[in-house]
């Protein structure tokens, strides 16, 4: 038995039926590179090893026309690149191990791999289930939130694009975009639901509760991380009314809301966060007849509506109850601010901003949006002498302290109405004295 050659092999000629040529590596023990001739004339690299006293094949690959002199991708494997993979096995022998048992297990760990692999979940399982997780923590954006990812990332990546595959660059890519259209706060509300998500992403491959069927995302860390916000886009509200614009639009909404075109369910929304010390109108707008007590005077934001999930319990003015009157008057639906066309729905908000930038068109007051009503409120109140601590109760602020967190259930019902009542008279022109508020928080 001799060295097989690339000349050797391809001198070896067919016969009626298959037969092995074989490679002489000098060993023992550690079976043998074969070729072997087919009755139609092809060739094959195999290895031979024993096991007991029976013969076993591992097939290696086809042998080129040329013997073996080069591999070809397409007609098979050179003979330099057999006796690697034949010395391969022999190693396996040596250890104690079978080759067809060693390969069926890498060939196994290799279909697990490429199976893992097609199961990482794409940016759009990402997307999705990230914002259904927001839906679930009953965060009231979640839909905005999918709705901005999906305008801005698609465009530039492919919804089926694995997660862990995209790219720092391609995110730049895509703010890039954004701020060169003029988007700059925009592009930074999109890099913070992007953060968000991935980080999301990160946490979810480790929680049973959130598997999306097998799918895993895979990903060793966040792309967004190194993204910069554009901090020239964000700035912090300042804009607020001042008691005269505040009043100027109160008068307008009850006497000239036609010239505003005006709905009375928007106008009573409007007046009511006023009143209740600049509420946020999504909390009023989605609350319930069934929150409203109007004996005890009391308003109920439940947990479910309220955006820090506490429920917040609003003290009622008689201007605020005079409002609530005239709204339950013509009222045959659950909710308070019914939507114009379904009294199964609660108002939709877009409509409070709409007629709102209706209403700047049409008046001499300073432009403003609905967010600034809450800030309005804020200040005027403050400039009335009333507390910090009493104003963020007022308006359910997530107090941050030890005690506000873990301890103080205290309502500040007395302390609020107080406030609200001051507040009350100012909106309504009553006088009020400089000292007219003495109490700060318990």
């Amino acid at each position: 038995m001799a060295k097989l050659t690339p000349n050797k092999i391809t001198g070896l000629l067919k016969k009626s039926s298959a037969y092995y040529a074989s490679d002489d590596n000098g060993s023992k023990g550690m079976g043998r590179l074969c070729v072997k001739v087919y009755p139609s004339g092809s060739k094959r690299f195999v290895f031979r090893y024993f096991a007991g006293a029976k013969a076993n094949f591992i097939l290696i690959g086809n042998v080129p026309n040329d013997g073996g002199k080069t591999t070809d991708k397409v007609l098979g494997i050179s003979l330099a690149g057999a006796r690697e993979k034949a010395k391969e096995f022999g190693a396996m022998l040596q250890r104690g191990d079978d080759p067809r048992l060693e390969l069926e297990i890498i060939n196994h760990e290799k279909e697990n791999k490429v199976k893992l692999e097609a199961q990482k979940g794409s940016i759009e399982q990402l997307f999705t289930s990230y914002t259904a997780q927001m839906e679930k923590d009953g965060k009231r954006t979640f839909k905005a939130v999918f709705d901005a990812l999906e305008k801005e990332v698609y465009p530039f990546i492919a919804p089926a694009t694995k997660a862990k595959d995209v790219s720092k660059d391609d995110l730049i890519l895509i703010l890039a975009h954004m701020i060169k259209r003029g988007a700059n706060t925009q592009s930074n509300r999109v890099r913070s639901y992007l953060m968000a998500a991935f980080n999301y992403g990160l946490a979810h491959d480790n929680d049973p509760a959130n598997y999306i069927g097998n799918a895993k995302f895979g990903l060793l860390f966040n792309p967004v991380s190194a993204i910069p916000k554009q901090k020239s886009a964000e700035r912090i509200g300042e804009h607020f009314l001042t008691i005269s614009e505040v009043k100027q639009l109160l008068c307008d909404l009850e006497n000239e809301f036609i010239r505003f075109n005006m709905g009375s369910h928007i106008r009573n929304l409007i007046i009511l966060c006023f009143y209740t010390g600049g509420q946020r109108p999504y909390e009023l707008a989605s609350s319930k007849w069934s929150s409203v007590n109007f004996e005890s005077k009391t308003l109920l934001v439940t947990a479910d509506i309220s955006k820090n999930k506490r429920p917040h319990l609003i003290p009622l003015t008689d201007s605020a109850m005079t409002i609530l009157t005239n709204q339950q008057a013509n009222s045959t639906s659950d909710f308070i601010f019914p939507h114009r066309f379904s009294e199964v729905q609660h108002i939709n908000l877009d409509s409070l901003s709409k007629a709102i930038s209706r209403y700047r068109d049409k008046s001499d007051i300073r432009s403003f949006i609905p967010r600034d009503i809450r800030r309005t409120c804020k200040t005027l109140m403050g400039e009335l002498g009333i507390s910090k601590s009493i104003r963020d109760r007022l308006q359910n602020h997530a107090l941050q302290d030890v005690s506000s967190k873990h301890y103080d259930r205290y309502e500040y019902m007395p302390e609020k109405l107080r406030a609200l009542e001051i507040w009350e008279r100012n909106l309504n022109d009553v006088a009020t004295t400089s000292n007219v508020l003495s109490f700060g928080a318990k």
